[in-house]
């Protein structure tokens, strides 16, 4: 036997290298190695990325880009400053509070309201999903017709009641969005499962002996991420519009706490004399859940085997 460049000669037939067919080098790589490659090339997906950096960076060291405290620094002298002033990049509201400090500060609570809300739903829409589709029969029919009573009704309208049973407080924004926000999760895992659980490998993981919850959430559940995860990001960017407008109709946090959608709501009797209060946070909002939907296209086409080459 002897030893040549890229081949082995054995009785005169030529094997190639396992990591080659013909002339062609099979490419070593990954799922996830792929689905970052393709998410950089989406230049739109990789904008929003690192806008939604930039929003969190600013709006969790909010204290090194501002000095001004958002509720307690008031200064009637200083009302309705335009912006530019002196001390005050983006001018100030109407009790003279700096708009900078209070969109920073606002920012906290408008996307720690988006996060909470997208991981519970996930979870809960999920796991309803995964029995529903998994078990099938009665079961199903159940759970999907509770689904569909949520899904019949418009998600702000719906919101709406509930806030109004429950009283305006942050916290009960976060338990309606979370209570009007499951049945989508729950609908797209159940079409996941649906796809998935007569598949060949479920079969045979059936045959193995292994129980039902190990093939649920370790077999079927793995393979249903890709647009669970996608819906995810989605919802955050949905869900930070639905609290914001919450808060704009006066159902949520106190009116002299920073939020977007409170700022929007003060800045009513003041478009035309200051439109920079409402400008602001409506540029916050916006871009913010531009920049979310971005991600969430970015992550669609990454995530696609179909993409994969």
């Amino acid at each position: 036997m002897t030893e040549q460049t890229n081949t082995v000669i054995v009785q005169d037939q030529k094997i190639p290298p396992a990591n080659f067919i013909g002339e062609e080098s099979l490419p070593i790589s990954s799922m996830w190695h792929d689905t970052v490659r393709r998410f950089k090339h989406n230049r739109l997906a990789v904008i929003g990325l690192v806008i939604m950096i930039a929003t969190i960076v600013m709006c969790v060291f909010a204290p090194f880009f501002t000095s001004y405290d958002p509720v307690l620094d008031m200064n009637l002298k200083n009302c309705l400053l335009p912006t530019g002033s002196p001390g005050h990049l983006l001018g100030t509201d109407d009790y003279g509070r700096d708009i900078l400090s209070r969109l920073l500060y606002g920012g906290r609570v408008s996307l720690i309201t988006g996060l909470v809300v997208s991981v519970i739903t996930m979870a809960i829409g999920v796991l309803i999903g995964c029995i529903s589709g998994y078990f099938g029969g009665w079961l199903d029919n159940l759970l999907m017709r509770i689904v569909d009573i949520f899904l019949a009704f418009p998600f702000l309208v719906l919101a709406i009641a509930i806030m109004a049973a429950l009283g305006p407080s942050q916290r009960n924004i976060v338990i309606t969005l979370v209570i009007v926000g499951w049945p989508s999760f729950a609908r797209l895992t159940r079409g996941q499962i649906l796809a998935l659980k007569e598949t060949e490998y479920i079969e045979a993981a059936r045959a193995s002996g292994f129980s039902h919850g190990r093939i649920m959430f370790y077999h079927i559940l793995p393979n249903a991420l890709a647009p669970i995860i996608v819906m995810a990001t989605l919802k955050i960017g949905g869900t930070i519009m639905s609290a914001a407008s919450l808060n704009f109709l006066g159902l949520g946090v106190d009116s002299s706490l920073p939020e977007w959608g409170v700022m929007l709501n003060q800045a009513r009797d003041y478009m035309t004399s200051a439109p920079h209060l409402s400008i602001y946070p409506g540029l916050a909002i916006s871009l913010t859940v531009l920049s979310m939907n971005w991600i969430g296209d970015g992550l669609r086409d990454a995530l696609d085997p179909r993409m994969r080459k």
